[in-house]
C-alpha cells in the first residue's frame, strides 16, 4: 500500500493492453525528447560546450523539463510486490535512488527496464536503490511484466496512481534520479543518461561514503 505525502490527481497515462504489448510497435511509446538547434561553435569552444551539455567527466547529463528537477523528491514508503519496503528517503546506506515509472503496455519500457536492471545489479553494492513504479490496473499484471522483462529490483504497484500524480508523471517511461539528500537531480527517459547521472552522484559523494552494502538487504 502506497503512502505518499501528496496526493495530486494523476495525469492521464493512456490505455492498457497487457504484457504482450511490450513487443508491439511504439504506438504507445513515449514521445522522443525534443532536440534543440544550437548555433555552430568555434572549435576552441566546442570542448567547453560538451561539458555544459553533460558530456564531460563529472558533468550531470541534461534532464527533460520537469518541475521536480532541483527540488525535494516527494516522500513515500510502499511495499513492493516482493514484500520489500522501499521509498524516499531510503535507508542510511542509500546514496542514490532511481525511481522508474513504467507499465506493461509501454513499448519503450521494454528497453528501459532491462537497462535499469543492469544498473541495479552493477551498482547496488555502492548504495544505489532502483524502484520500479508500475501503473497497471493490477499487481498481477505488474508482477508478470516485471518477470517477462527480467527485472530483479523492487517493483511497487501504484494501483490508484497516487505516486504517479505526486511525481507529475504524464507518460511512461519516466525516470527520476534522487541524491542522498533527497533532491531530484535528473529526470528523463534515457536509461544510459540515468546511469551517467548515478555515476556523477556517486562520484560527488565518494569521499564521504564508504563502500555500502546493498540497500534492500
Amino acid at each position: 500500500m502506497v503512502q505518499a505525502k501528496a496526493a495530486s490527481k494523476p495525469s492521464s497515462i493512456g490505455g492498457r493492453s497487457g504484457v504482450g504489448a511490450l513487443l508491439a510497435a511504439g504506438a504507445r511509446s513515449a514521445v522522443p525528447l525534443p532536440t534543440r538547434r544550437r548555433p555552430a561553435l568555434h572549435p576552441g569552444a566546442a570542448a567547453c560546450a560538451l561539458l555544459v551539455l553533460g558530456c564531460g567527466p563529472g558533468a550531470m547529463p541534461a534532464s527533460v523539463r520537469h518541475p521536480l528537477v532541483g527540488s525535494a523528491a516527494p516522500e513515500f514508503h510502499a511495499e513492493s510486490t516482493s514484500a520489500v519496503t522501499v521509498g524516499v528517503p531510503g535507508t542510511r546506506r542509500t546514496r542514490v535512488t532511481v525511481i522508474d515509472f513504467w507499465a506493461s503496455w509501454c513499448a519503450s519500457c521494454s528497453r528501459t527496464m532491462p537497462a535499469l536492471d543492469r544498473l541495479w545489479r552493477d551498482r547496488k553494492a555502492d548504495g544505489v536503490a532502483v524502484i520500479g513504479v508500475n501503473v497497471d490496473d493490477s499487481e498481477a499484471a505488474a508482477e508478470a511484466a516485471a518477470r517477462q522483462l527480467g527485472a530483479t529490483f523492487p517493483v511497487v504497484a501504484d494501483l490508484d496512481q497516487r505516486l504517479t500524480g505526486t511525481y507529475g508523471v504524464a507518460q511512461v517511461p519516466l525516470t527520476f534520479v534522487v541524491d542522498g539528500a533527497g533532491t531530484v537531480r535528473w529526470v528523463g527517459r534515457d536509461p544510459e543518461r540515468a546511469r551517467r547521472a548515478v555515476d556523477v552522484l556517486l562520484s560527488e559523494r565518494s569521499s564521504s561514503y564508504p563502500r555500502a552494502r546493498p540497500v534492500f538487504e
